[in-house]
C-alpha cells in the first residue's frame, strides 16, 4: 500500500487506543510508515537527484535498489517486528522501571505490525511481503495489487467515508 494510505488507516486502527494520547498516536503513525521510509527513501532520493524515473531505477542493478530489496526483508518481517517488541518490552522493563504490565508494551510500535499486516495482502507481483523473514521466504501471492485502480478506489473511498464521519459525527460528540 502507499504510505499515505498507511499513514491514513495507521491513524484510523489507533485512534481509540490512543485518543487521549495523540502524541502517541502520531508515533504509532510514524512506526506504521516506517518500514517503507527505511527502504524506499534512499531510492526516492537518489531517482530524485540523478532524475531517473522510480520504474526505471528499480527495473536496474544499482545499489540502492539492492538496498531497497534487502531491506525490504527485514523492515516488513514479523519475526523481526517481534524481536523489536520483545526488546523495547525488556528496556522498558529493566531500565526504565516500568512494571506496569499495560505499559511494558509500547503499544504504538504496533503500526508496524499493522503496515506488515496489510502488504501481505496488497502486494502482489511487486515487492510482495516475506513476512516470515528470516524463517522463511514464503510470501502471500493471492492478494491484491494496491496499485489497482479498483482497489485505490475503494480503499481511498472507505478511508473517506471513514474520515467524513469522524468529522461530521464524532466531533460534535
Amino acid at each position: 500500500m502507499d504510505i499515505f494510505a498507511h499513514t491514513l488507516w495507521t491513524n484510523i486502527v489507533f485512534y481509540k487506543k490512543l485518543q487521549n494520547e495523540r502524541k502517541q498516536r502520531w508515533i504509532a503513525v510514524l512506526f506504521g510508515i516506517l518500514p517503507d521510509l527505511l527502504s524506499f527513501s534512499p531510492v526516492f532520493l537518489y531517482a530524485f537527484f540523478a532524475r531517473v524515473e522510480f520504474f526505471d531505477l528499480v527495473a536496474s542493478n544499482i545499489w540502492v535498489v539492492r538496498y531497497a530489496g534487502e531491506s525490504y526483508n527485514y523492515t516488513h518481517s514479523i519475526v523481526i517486528f517481534i524481536l523489536a517488541c520483545v526488546s523495547v518490552a525488556l528496556f522498558r522493563k529493566y531500565a526504565l522501571k516500568i512494571h506496569d504490565r499495560e505499559k511494558i508494551v509500547y503499544w504504538p510500535m504496533f503500526g508496524w505490525a499493522l503496515h506488515i499486516f496489510i502488504d501481505v495482502f496488497t502486494h502482489k507481483g511487486f515487492y510482495e511481503t516475506p513476512f516470515l523473514f528470516p524463517f522463511s521466504n514464503f510470501k502471500f501471492t493471492y492478494g491484491i495489487s494496491w496499485g489497482h485502480p479498483i482497489f485505490m478506489l475503494v480503499n481511498y473511498g472507505l478511508l473517506a467515508v471513514i474520515y467524513l464521519f469522524w468529522f461530521l459525527v464524532l466531533r460534535k460528540r
